[in-house]
């Protein structure tokens, strides 16, 4: 189809479409009134009139053709269409402005429990969710009235992204809601892609529990051990050889209980059950006692620490402290074990130019990092190559961590750096109060 030219077997195919009978009808009159008019005249104006006839048969002929063929892509488009949209796996509903169902697909048949021959050329309002049978689709057509819902795009883009979830039956669907116009930019309806992601989302949450129970087994153990290593090494003070065997013993149990740890607090993290106390802090005091609280670890690497103040007086913001100190002190962490010899850190606090956010920012005279790591940075269990080859027994739990808080603030974090030139790792805080989420954002599981 498309621009080719048709062939003899086209044409023949197209002669015999329904948009041909007009033709036929026309031509058929059109001749018995050539023919009428010829009796009239001579011989050689019948013969004017016919010649005339077959240039007009002619010509609505070849447009008749043309209408048939367009009609006949047409069809096969809608129909090319219709079956793309019958057998998607997701759920397909479309209706009018008046909530009046248009098309209504297979997997959304499977989806509601419900037939299109019960949905289609139906119009639904708020108060069918009273119906058992209808309660489901309803709510999805209406998610204000379902039982829980969250919001994923902005609310004044398109298209509309909505995760809502049922309990009766156990439904996670994620709703994606598109507008329908004409071409003149009218409103004509919308069409709603339904994706049941009920399976994986209990995959992923038996997978989150099973690292939390395993994560809970270990750390009792743990803790155990790691106590009994510290008596170890504080009554092994006359015997080198056994103290240096303990001490090395306790810096894997250290290890091992940090890391049980963060698994633990990345699985209620993405429960929305890490738990947060805000209270007014002053920022400036809260990253001035951290920074001297790493002054020990700093010597011990040979690196320089310094708390950059403000050159203007910061108000007080709405934290966690206990939560936000874990972030600094990440950060501050890995900028003098990633540092070079001699080298320096330096902790700096600014307002934003917006004057809505204040932004903390750890800069160091490290390895630094690839621009292709630092896109994958904050992901969970990901650490930087060269990070890798420096200190082999990380994590890659706590950035994944530390930005979770960071969200859970109201700010954002980020990073600028340059192989072999330092890196500049920080996050912002709001200073309006109102900007921190009310609840905890579930952002996903292992």
């Amino acid at each position: 189809m498309g621009t080719d030219k048709p062939t003899l077997k086209d044409v023949l195919r197209f002669l015999k479409n329904k948009e041909m009978g007009a033709l036929y009808t026309v031509l058929t009159i059109v001749a018995a009134v050539f023919i009428f008019v010829s009796f009239q005249y001579s011989f050689y104006f019948s013969i004017l009139l016919v010649i005339l006839f077959c240039i007009i048969a002619g010509r609505l002929i070849g447009k008749f053709i043309r209408l048939a063929r367009l009609s006949s892509e047409e069809e096969f488009k809608a129909t090319e269409r219709d079956t793309i949209i019958t057998f998607l796996e997701d759920g397909v509903v479309m209706y009018d402005p008046n909530f009046r169902v248009l098309t209504f697909n297979n997997a959304a048949e499977k989806i509601f429990g419900l037939s299109a021959t019960e949905v289609i050329e139906k119009q639904f309002d708020p108060g069918m969710a009273k119906t058992a049978r209808y309660r489901v689709f309803v709510q999805t057509l209406f998610p204000s009235l379902a039982p829980s819902i969250a919001q994923l795009s902005e609310t004044d883009k398109w298209p509309q992204v909505v995760e809502l979830s049922f309990e009766n039956p156990k439904l996670e669907l994620r709703i994606t809601l598109h507008q329908i116009k004409d071409v003149s930019g009218a409103l004509t309806g919308f069409i709603k892609l339904v994706h049941d992601v009920t399976r994986e989302k209990g995959l992923l949450q038996s997978k989150t529990d099973f690292i939390s129970v395993a994560a809970h087994q270990l750390r009792t153990p743990l803790t155990a051990l790691h106590w009994a290593i510290e008596s170890i090494v504080k009554f092994s003070e006359n015997n080198p050889e056994i103290k240096s065997l303990a001490e090395e013993a306790l810096s894997v149990s250290e290890r091992s209980l940090k890391i049980t740890n963060d698994l633990l607090d990345v699985s209620k993290i993405e429960e929305g059950k890490f738990g947060y106390s805000f209270q007014p802090a002053s920022l400036v005091d809260f990253v001035g006692n951290i920074t001297k609280e790493t002054k020990t670890l700093a010597a011990q690497y040979g690196i320089t620490v310094e708390f950059i103040p403000p050159g203007t007086q910061i108000p007080e913001v709405s934290i966690d402290q206990s939560r936000l100190s874990s972030v600094l002190f990440n950060l501050i962490d890995n900028a003098i074990r990633y540092n070079a010899k001699n080298g320096k850190v330096s902790i700096s606090l600014a307002v934003e130019p917006d004057a809505r956010f204040v932004r903390v920012s750890v800069s160091d005279t490290g390895i630094g990092i690839s621009k292709e790591d630092v896109k994958n940075l904050f992901q969970k269990l990901y650490r930087g190559s060269n990070a890798a080859q420096v200190e082999p027994n990380g994590s890659g739990l706590g950035l994944y961590i530390a930005k979770n808080i960071v969200k859970r603030h109201g700010g954002v974090m980020g990073v600028e750096s340059e192989i072999n030139r330092g890196s500049t790792f920080w996050f912002t805080i709001p200073l309006d109060p109102s900007l921190v989420p009310k609840n905890e954002v579930v952002m996903g599981a292992f």
